[in-house]
């Protein structure tokens, strides 16, 4: 029924599905001196945000023909806390302040992505 080639085929495909996580989960859990959140709206960048150094509440409100966005920054989180879109999946975890993650607002195209600037300037020796 099975050939030898099918498995070797299923084996390779197995390892070739963990590859995305290691690419992009290699960013997720380091260590950043720099934290910041990039908004974009229809794929145009809206607006940049230090969380690394943002202390207490901000609020913006993130209007388009597609719909209202309402963002909150706290401290160094992120989050989208209301939408007039249909589903609310945007509003899935409320926050997020990892550098890899990301809220995605479909209907209304808003996207919120973490990133992060290592220090280069530190040299490390005995």
């Amino acid at each position: 029924m099975f050939k030898r080639l099918d498995f070797v085929i299923i084996a390779a495909l197995m390892i070739l599905s963990f590859l995305p996580e290691i690419i992009l989960g290699a960013s997720v859990g380091k260590n950043f001196s720099t934290t910041y959140a990039e908004i974009t709206v229809s794929g145009k960048m809206y607006k940049t945000i230090p969380l690394s150094v943002h202390k207490g509440e901000e609020i913006i409100e993130i209007k388009t023909k597609d719909g209202i966005n309402v963002v909150k920054v706290k401290d160094n989180k992120i989050g989208i806390i209301e939408a007039d879109c249909p589903d609310k999946v945007c509003m899935n975890p409320e926050y997020i302040e990892k550098p890899g993650q990301s809220l995605v607002c479909l209907p209304n195209k808003v996207m919120i992505e973490i990133k992060g600037k290592a220090d280069d300037d530190i040299i490390l020796s005995h």
